[in-house]
């Protein structure tokens, strides 16, 4: 069967390049190519072709937005440009591109993105990524940052979220959110395949007409405590197969169980308040991480219910803790109690306020994160 192709490029010398090494592959047949990319994304709207070579043109922001359309067509996208770095990597990875090759175009790189998408199931260059929210003390705020964490990211990436409750053994997230499933953890690792990414996704409840899925906490606090370190790292495996990010609100205790979500967790979110005794608590669990061997890079320091005129400033936290400040969210408090009140996250309440940008924002500095995790 053959793999159609549409290009996007405007120099009539990049595209004679781009024909000639395509030309070696037998599978190929370039079905049209395009000058005038507004032509083009009609075009491809239409006859739905496999593979997208899309030059990058100087107007990077309509080229992103073009990008994404041909991505929600369902075509593989794989961008061409002389501008390859990290930050230009991730942005159209963001956008929906299945791959990225740089100009001058090379035919080994270019032949190998053809081969990458021709496969029956095109796997992004990222992997699943596993985010844990915790804290060794309650009252920080960790459930409202897991669950907005969650919905921004949902929103940004348009990939499939996981929000995992496992503060245990009394969680919040269905009450944050205003989702009542049929199935909780419990139920789940009990019976899920590893390989059933199916079965685990319709497990989820998902949250309104988005890309987030919930996994509540057990509905019994017996079947909480009878939670193993064998099973949670099941259970990630099994979720690690159906989503591309999962957000994970964890308990407080230090014990064999939390130990276990922050091992197996790509990075953690260690959320802390400004105040003495918090940041101390936030050095005993550096210390203890460190004791781990988890890598410095690991932990992220977020702090929550931010004051600019704070008594203690973030440079005083830093000197503290020897640590950077990953991010700061702001104290907003009548938008957040209102979201907790209803059941609904921070940009439902107010898509404007300075909390909900924080959220977005820390949601993207995750992402661009990872992906150069990923590529490094």
């Amino acid at each position: 069967m053959s793999i159609t192709i549409v290009i996007f490029e405007k120099e009539s010398d990049t595209r004679a390049v781009i024909e000639g090494y395509l030309a070696e592959k037998e599978d190929v047949v370039i079905d049209n190519i395009f000058d005038d990319y507004n032509s083009g994304v009609r075009y491809v709207k239409e006859n739905k072709p496999d593979i997208a070579f899309f030059s990058m043109t100087s107007d990077k922001n309509i080229c992103y937005k073009m990008i994404k359309r041909l991505s929600e067509f369902g075509v593989n996208v794989v961008v061409l440009s002389e501008d390859y770095t990290t930050s230009s990597i991730i942005q159209a990875l963001r956008y929906g591109a299945k791959d990225f090759v740089s100009k001058p175009v090379i035919k080994k790189d270019l032949l190998s993105s053809v081969d990458k998408c021709s496969q029956h199931e095109v796997k992004a260059m990222k992997k699943s990524q596993i985010v844990a929210v915790y804290s060794n003390k309650g009252g920080v705020g960790k459930t409202a940052v897991a669950s907005n964490l969650a919905v921004e990211l949902s929103k940004l990436t348009r990939d499939k979220v996981a929000l995992v409750d496992l503060n245990m053994p009394i969680g919040d997230v269905t009450t944050f959110l205003d989702v009542k499933p049929s199935i909780d953890i419990s139920e789940i690792v009990n019976k899920a395949d590893v390989d059933n990414k199916t079965f685990i996704q319709e497990a989820c409840c998902k949250y309104k007409d988005t890309s987030l899925y919930v996994l509540a906490e057990p509905q019994n606090i017996e079947q909480s405590r009878t939670l193993t370190p064998k099973q949670v790292v099941k259970l990630f495996d099994c979720l690690r197969k159906a989503f591309s990010y999962i957000i994970v609100d964890m308990g407080t205790n230090v014990d064999k169980l939390n130990m276990s979500i922050l091992e197996h967790s790509d990075f953690i979110l260690l959320v802390t308040v400004i105040n003495l005794p918090l940041i101390r608590n936030c050095q005993r669990c550096l210390d203890l991480f460190k004791g781990l061997n988890f890598p410095d890079d690991k932990t992220k320091i977020v702090v929550n219910r931010y004051l600019e005129n704070d008594e203690i400033t973030v440079d005083d936290v830093e000197k503290a803790l020897k640590k950077k400040v990953y991010w700061k969210l702001p104290n907003n408090y009548y938008t957040m109690m209102s979201s907790i009140n209803k059941g609904i996250p921070v940009s439902e309440v107010n898509e404007n306020s300075n909390i909900t940008e924080s959220f977005t924002q820390l949601a993207s500095k995750i992402t661009e994160d990872m992906f150069e995790q990923d590529l490094k």
